[in-house]
């Protein structure tokens, strides 16, 4: 288990007195406490031992604790260090000083202990929620190595300190070889699980001042100090070996999974920069990938050929990358056209808001008992949604209608698919979901609405659509319609009305979906319960 971090608090006070009370009272919270009787010797220590929070007196000879607190503020190693500052000087400017110089609080003697420990107390928690932050923001949330951003603030750093000193850094980019199809074989649990084991295998089997980072999807990057080419190129052929050597298993399966991977070294003397190292070992990773893969290649050892094709993979890799992205953002944008869409429905009629969502539940049960396609599902799901949209443009009157009614009222209800449709077009991301819901009036005889459509003319999505949006409006109550049937009489009359409105195929799909759900359904009923409860 892991143990708590023990917090270090630096006191610099020329009182021999106030450093051994000081000692004690920290001692008493469970902290170290790291001495200083001057400021020569407190801001040393500071640079070196990095302490939590540093109490500093504001008298002192030679260097008094203003002066101190503004040297601890400009050096970069202690400048974060938060400050207390604890002296007889109660006067209003003094505090107001040391506040404009950095410190994070100001404590007057005498001190109260309580209060003291107290003050303490709130830094140090403050300093636990930073790092907390800090950690959150390096960390790769599936894997929990470290991110791309960390990865590259090493990197730099690392760099620098070998372009000043000397020596090698040796970067390795590991690419799970066709991940693709683990996801969409075995789903995207399982591909995650796959990362994560890889990302532990990394971890676990480098050096203590090597760094393995996620560096995003399925490349995991490792940063090794001072390593020459050769003895890296080594190592990235032992890791490689251990990955595919692993005992892998999903579903109670076993697969393989295997890692290509490139190597790139800095030797301390050109002028590569952080992404010019990463680029090489990304180069050096494709050339791996064409040669065919579960195997590892150098950067110094790619031909010319080789360097214009990585150019070239790189190029279309890139390309491929802002696709997806763009693809991602157009969905993401849909999402929110959808949700938009369906306030409006709810601010026309909140039955109608109830009734789609009813409805999207009801399509994809129907759906998955005939095993269509997820891509199918998927339209059902937002056709589902957006079916009844046309409505939001048909007057309160005909919409609530008590009466019958009149052929024309009937003809301006009946363009509802028509209108959903219309609204939809401009948008151009529901191509497929309008002809769901335009056509989902149909009848299986062709007596049906806008197109008069007969048997699998009728999409299948529509024809689906069609028995799950009738088992919602039998089973609800409307405010314009006292009627609502039990879920058992609705299915009787569908059952009734296969092969004349209803695809039989569909609801035969949709009696094997009732008997699954006939202790929640229908969901009209069961919400108002829970609303009558709540």
């Amino acid at each position: 288990m892991k143990t708590k971090k023990q917090r270090k608090v630096l006191v610099i006070d020329d009182s021999q007195p106030n450093l051994v009370l000081l000692k004690a009272h920290l001692n008493s919270m469970g902290l170290i406490a790291l001495l200083a009787d001057n400021a020569r010797e407190g801001i040393a220590i500071a640079a070196e031992q990095k302490p939590d929070v540093i109490l500093l007196d504001v008298m002192m000879p030679e260097i008094d604790g203003f002066e101190t607190c503004r040297r601890l503020k400009a050096d970069i190693r202690t400048s974060s260090i938060p400050v207390i500052f604890v002296s007889a000087r109660d006067a209003s400017e003094d505090k107001i000083g040391g506040l404009k110089l950095g410190a994070i609080d100001y404590v007057a003697k005498p001190f109260n202990r309580a209060e003291l420990q107290a003050r303490i107390g709130i830094v140090l928690q403050m300093t636990e929620l930073q790092e907390r932050l800090l950690l959150l923001a390096n960390t790769d949330e599936l894997t929990g190595l470290s991110n791309r951003r960390h990865f590259f603030e090493i990197l730099e750093r690392e760099v620098l300190q070998a372009k000043i000193r000397g020596g090698s850094i040796a970067v390795m980019m590991f690419d799970v070889d066709h991940f693709k199809n683990f996801n969409d074989t075995y789903g995207h649990l399982a591909g995650d699980k796959i990362l994560q084991q890889v990302g532990k295998i990394l971890n676990e089997n480098i050096y203590p001042l090597d760094m393995a980072a996620r560096y995003g999807g399925e490349e995991f990057v490792i940063v090794m100090p001072g390593m020459p080419v050769e003895v890296a190129t080594q190592r990235a052929i032992k890791l490689c070996s251990i990955v595919d050597k692993y005992s892998w298993e999903i579903s109670d399966q076993s697969v393989s999974v295997t890692c290509s991977v490139g190597v790139a070294v800095f030797n301390g003397v050109d002028s590569t920069d952080p992404y010019e190292l990463v680029r090489r070992a990304d180069e050096a990773l494709y050339a791996a990938k064409r040669r065919g893969r579960n195997c590892v290649v150098s950067y110094d050892t790619l031909n010319p050929d080789e360097q214009l094709q990585a150019h070239q993979d790189e190029d279309f890799y890139e390309l491929q990358t802002k696709i997806s992205a763009l693809a991602l953002q157009i969905r993401e944008q849909a999402m929110g056209i959808i949700s938009a869409f369906t306030k409006a429905i709810a601010a026309k009629d909140p039955y109608l808001a109830n009734h789609v969502e009813n409805v999207k539940k009801y399509a994809i049960a129907i759906a998955k008992q005939m095993e269509v396609s997820d891509l199918l599902i998927q339209q059902l799901e937002t056709a589902a949604m957006l079916h009844d949209l046309g409505k939001i443009i048909i007057p309160n009157n005909i919409l609530h209608k008590l009466s019958g009614l009149t052929d024309d009222e009937r003809r301006i209800m009946q363009r509802h698919p028509i209108s959903s449709s219309e609204i939809l077009a401009p948008i151009g991301l529901f191509g497929q979901e309008i002809v769901i819901i335009r056509h989902h009036h149909e009848n299986y005889d062709g007596t049906g609405y806008p197109n008069g459509l007969v048997g699998e003319n009728i999409p299948i999505g529509s024809r689906i659509l069609a028995v799950a949006n009738s088992f919602d409006s039998i089973t609800s109550s409307k405010p314009w319609c006292a009627e609502t049937k039990s879920a058992d009489d609705a299915l009787g009359e569908i059952v009734s009305l296969a092969g004349s409105q209803f695809d039989p195929e569909v609801v035969d799909a949709f009696k094997r979906a009732y008997a699954e759900n006939h202790s929640f359904w229908p969901l009209s009923q069961r919400r108002k319960a829970e609303c009558t409860a709540n």
